[in-house]
């Protein structure tokens, strides 16, 4: 049994190098119904034999200066095509234009949910901004802390400085006091007899 192989219409249009806007012309024009079919996401898929007969007429198009109506006549004439691919132009142009008005309904509702996401997403925006509004106020304050620790701890420096300055200070001025002392202390002897002798030498003197 035979598979059916569907080409995607981007596909289909890739290799007969033609824009897909306009492939969508030639499917109304040229492929039957039972040749193309949409799928959910509202893509034609186009069978083989559709393809074939597209790219016939891309060949005669690009061969002649024959029209697509003149086509047309010509792949009916030929048997290639039925005489209803006529009338399926004018309900094909009935469609587009029902699917055409759809499609504005569609984008009025689609431009109006826009609105309400846009409006949802400036709302979290805004509250996202006063959170980091109030953790910016926050952090300035713990760096304010930080710099007046900081400012006392270099006061803390300064002043533990100062004060074993004037401790070394001190100290070396006890340490001149107390040689000064030993230099000029008088040396007093416990011989009693030493006394009276200086004392004689000097009245002798």
């Amino acid at each position: 049994m035979d598979v059916q192989v569907w080409m995607a219409s981007k596909e289909v249009a890739d290799r007969l190098d033609v824009h897909v806007r306009t492939l969508r012309n030639w499917l109304d024009l040229f492929v039957p119904a039972k040749e193309r079919l949409k799928n959910p996401q509202g893509h034609y898929l186009i069978s083989e034999a559709g393809f074939a007969l597209l790219k016939e007429v891309k060949e005669r198009k690009d061969s002649g200066n024959s029209s697509l109506k003149e086509i047309q006549r010509q792949l009916i004439d030929e048997g290639r095509l039925s005489e209803e691919m006529l009338t399926a132009e004018e309900y094909a142009s009935a469609e587009e234009t029902a699917v055409a008005l759809s499609s504005g309904n569609n984008l009025e509702a689609g431009v109006k949910e826009m609105e309400l996401a846009v409006h949802e997403t400036l709302l979290k925006f805004q509250q996202e901004l006063a959170q980091l509004s109030s953790l910016n106020n926050m952090q300035s304050a713990i760096l304010q802390k930080i710099a007046d620790i900081e400012e006392m701890q270099e006061s803390l420096r300064l002043e533990m400085r100062r004060v074993t300055f004037e401790m070394d200070l001190m100290q070396q001025r006890l340490t001149r006091r107390k040689e000064r002392y030993a230099r000029h202390e008088p040396r007093w002897s416990l011989n009693p007899f030493r006394w009276f002798t200086r004392s004689d030498r000097a009245a002798e003197q």
